[in-house]
């Protein structure tokens, strides 16, 4: 025997033979690599991916009672933290439209923010974080709806006993008067000039989808801080106080709109024009005749400012033009008709051909 493994490989016998049996060795295809490897591996992440999103809905559906329990937290950290993340867990909610729980109706979220909202303000504190956070909770509870005591049980609710629906009741109303009291208080004169412009948009936003219910607001105390706040110093509360007023119904909201029409300040009156024009109401037509003739602006300014005055005016009329009568109506299609010859501006342009076709 050989000492070397080669030369004892080399005396073996050759088979050609053998090698000639065995097929060729062909390599994976990459086609071959993917149904083995690739397709497997998104079905498990689509697996992963559909048990985390349902794993997150749970949880977001659970985090709202938590994030209103944090509200009463002493500790500053925890409050804000909660603060802010029930604001998303509402946004989610609203994103998610029908399959939501209509968390914005909830009579928990609302007091909860509501309170949180007045003990902000009543720190006094008149720092740029204090203020931000009371304007941020001022924002929020625009996102929410006033309770209405008249529904029986919390939404989401498939039944409920006489005791269940009376608690539900007494849990809207606490609810709603803590939110007016909050608006309110975010309405007096001594708030910061942000603070009191959040809340007086705010009261609109919420009017004004109980108005799209079919439930006019009724809130006699922010009609009142409202008209209260009309008579602010800086132009912009009174310009917001005349829109806002105009989501109610009640009879107060209404004869001071009509008082409004005789302010000194232009976008005063043609806000509480336009706010009365909203029910039907034709006493705002001088306001709406003046606008319309008003010479062109010259400055930048003054010509965005206009335009903005022109196609709110037009809107209204649009929506008055069946109701008026045949002397107004041939007096405001001459007006709109002269409008669409002498300005070039297309958004005027869309909104005067509106007003005149619902004024025939």
């Amino acid at each position: 025997m050989s000492d070397s493994p080669d030369q004892d490989s080399a005396a073996l016998p050759q088979r050609p033979e053998l090698s000639d049996d065995l097929p060729p060795v062909q390599p994976p295809s990459a086609g071959f690599i993917v149904q083995l490897f690739v397709v497997p591996g998104l079905i498990v992440l689509a697996v992963v991916a559909v048990w985390a999103l349902f794993g997150r809905i749970a949880a977001g559906e659970q985090d709202w009672r938590k994030l209103a329990q944090e509200l009463q937290s002493p500790n500053t950290h925890i409050r804000n933290r909660a603060m802010y993340g029930l604001a998303q867990v509402l946004d989610q909610d609203r994103l998610r439209g029908e399959q939501g729980q209509h968390l914005a109706s909830n009579p928990e979220i609302v007091r909860g923010l509501s309170d949180q909202l007045v003990k902000e303000l009543q720190t006094g504190s008149s720092s740029t974080e204090s203020v931000a956070i009371q304007q941020y909770l001022t924002r929020a509870l625009g996102l929410l709806n006033a309770p209405d005591s008249a529904r029986g049980s919390l939404p989401g609710a498939t039944s409920a006993t006489e005791a269940d629906r009376s608690g539900a009741a007494g849990l809207r109303q606490a609810a709603a008067a803590s939110m007016n009291a909050a608006l309110k208080s975010a309405l007096e004169p001594t708030r910061d000039i942000e603070i009191r412009k959040s809340a007086a948009a705010s009261i609109a936003f919420i009017a004004s989808r109980a108005l799209e219910r079919g439930e006019p607001l009724d809130a006699p105390e922010l009609v009142q801080a409202l008209i209260d706040a009309s008579s602010a110093q800086e132009p912009i509360m009174r310009h917001a106080v005349a829109w806002t007023l105009g989501q109610f119904r009640s009879a107060d909201a209404v004869q001071h709109l009509q008082v409004l029409l005789g302010h000194d300040d232009v976008m005063t009156r043609i806000n509480a024009a336009i706010s009365l024009s909203h029910s039907g109401s034709t006493d705002g037509l001088a306001v709406f005749k003046q606008a319309l003739t008003e010479p062109a602006a010259t400055s930048p300014e003054g010509q965005g400012e206009q335009v903005i005055i022109q196609t709110n005016v037009l809107k209204a009329l649009a929506d008055l033009g069946p109701k008026l009568g045949p002397n107004d109506k041939a007096e405001f299609r001459e007006l709109v008709e002269k409008l669409l010859k002498t300005n070039t501006n297309p958004r005027v342009h869309i909104d005067a051909r509106n007003a005149f076709h619902a004024m025939k």
